[in-house]
């Protein structure tokens, strides 16, 4: 894993889109690792670690959209490992919907979540980024999810996500769980309650446990 990992990195540093996927997918393919495996020991930290890289705001943001822009492309191009994986779950869960709240442009980190759902046996639905109150009640009234989950990454966002889950109560009448995950929670875990939310995601196997505590 610490191999791949240099390597990808090495590519991402180099902004060399085909050796990063070609790396990242070649070792899905050869089952040396697993999705979960590739997205948090691999592509996180690489995309993490271009703070670290660049002092500069004028040239760590440039980087930092390539980057995720490479990293978006190798997500992509793991779904069929990732529905290869949900078979394994032997079970329909339920549907769940994944979204970023309203001004958050940080959506890999819902993208990945998304594809976590789905290896659990979920039927999730990815909305993205930048997602208006009025767009979400619509995409609940027709999918009908049993989970709505919200990532956010930047904490000036929280009031958002408190105003969205404040409009959405008011016009859903549904048994809805909100989920909620992101950096944004992580200087204060408990203020997931204050948002109106029913369930903090900080793991993978929290997301394991949504169905177990739902029973």
């Amino acid at each position: 894993m610490e191999e791949l990992y240099k390597n990808v990195l090495l590519a991402l540093q180099n902004e060399d889109k085909e050796q990063a996927v070609s790396l990242s997918i070649h070792a899905l393919k050869e089952k040396r690792v697993s999705v979960y495996d590739l997205y948090e020991r691999v592509l996180v930290p690489a995309l993490n670690h271009v703070v670290e890289e660049y002092r500069k705001d004028e040239e760590l943001i440039w980087r930092e959209h390539v980057r995720s822009a490479i990293i978006r492309t190798i997500i992509e191009s793991a779904y069929p490992y990732v529905l290869e994986e949900k078979k394994k779950a032997g079970i329909n869960k339920g549907k769940v919907i994944v979204m970023c709240p309203e001004y958050e442009d940080h959506e890999l980190g819902a993208k990945m979540v998304s594809d976590f759902f789905n290896i659990e046996g979920y039927d999730s639905t990815f909305v993205g980024a930048r997602t208006p109150e009025n767009t979400i009640v619509q995409a609940i009234n027709i999918i009908r999810p049993r989970f709505l989950c919200i990532s956010v990454t930047n904490y000036y966002h929280l009031v958002s996500v408190k105003k969205t889950i404040e409009s959405i109560k008011e016009k859903i009448q549904d048994d809805l769980t909100f989920v909620v995950g992101g950096r944004a929670f992580d200087g204060n875990p408990e203020s997931y309650t204050v948002a109106g939310a029913d369930v903090l995601l900080k793991s993978y196997e929290d997301i394991r446990n949504l169905y177990k505590e739902e029973m």
